[in-house]
């Protein structure tokens, strides 16, 4: 699972992964995820070499499938890494959190695996807010807040409006709109209906096409149109949908 080569290293997981799950007696309808955790409580003296071997390689593969060109992968390889994180995900090992960090910016199941480890992920997290790559810093910011949120306390809550707070300054449009996005669900989100009216007017980044609500003319300035969207929410009542 070191080899260079790529097809190599997919063929000894999914290797590693039917030997696994032929010793189950019943596989699971979830696969090789199930299989693993399985494994690791039937056979604990063979547990630790196993699961370092998938973290081990779900880090490599971080930076193939995250940070690899373009074109370069099929379908099939994605399929892989798919599998590859749901399976570290299940793993109940802390030494997974820096590989589910890195695949975090993929959805769910790195996110929600992450989240299971509650405060001993917030720091390896929130070390991504300052990833330069605009989507991992988007996706730390909505990690962080949730991980924060779970204490449900008054220093996490402001900790979580100061951060948003300040990513509503961020260089990148992404950034931006995901910050203007998060403040739907913030406690005291009626504090930044000033920020969101200003926003609303002068977020400088233009796309092509046209602003459904009409509010950009003929024109769409994406940050400017959810301000819009999260303005009426607030100023309609409406309840948070993360």
């Amino acid at each position: 699972m070191k080899n260079q080569d790529l097809s190599t290293r997919e063929a000894a997981f999914h290797d590693m992964m039917s030997l696994i799950s032929e010793q189950q007696l019943q596989a699971s309808a979830s696969g090789q995820a199930d299989a693993a955790a399985s494994f690791s409580a039937r056979h604990p003296d063979q547990a630790d070499r196993v699961k370092l071997g998938l973290i081990q390689l779900l880090n490599l593969e971080d930076e193939t499938f995250i940070k690899g060109k373009p074109g370069t992968l099929t379908e099939e390889d994605g399929e892989y890494y798919a599998e590859l994180i749901d399976t570290v995900s299940s793993l109940d090992d802390e030494r997974a959190i820096p590989a589910l960090v890195g695949a975090m910016t993929t959805g769910g199941v790195a996110q929600r695996g992450l989240v299971k480890y509650g405060d001993k992920a917030l720091g390896p997290v929130t070390e991504q807010l300052k990833n330069p790559d605009a989507l991992v810093r988007a996706t730390a910011l909505g990690m962080t807040t949730t991980l924060l949120g779970r204490h449900n306390d008054f220093a996490s809550r402001s900790r979580i409006s100061d951060l948003v707070r300040s990513f509503l300054k961020d260089s990148d449009l992404v950034v931006r709109g995901h910050a203007v996005n998060s403040i739907t669900c913030l406690d005291d989100r009626q504090n930044f209906i000033p920020t969101l009216e200003k926003i609303a007017r002068t977020d400088p980044d233009k796309l092509p096409g046209k602003a459904l609500d009409g509010g950009d003319g003929e024109e769409f300035y994406p940050v400017r149109y959810d301000a819009r969207r999260v303005l009426r929410d607030i100023q309609n009542n409406k309840a948070c949908t993360p």
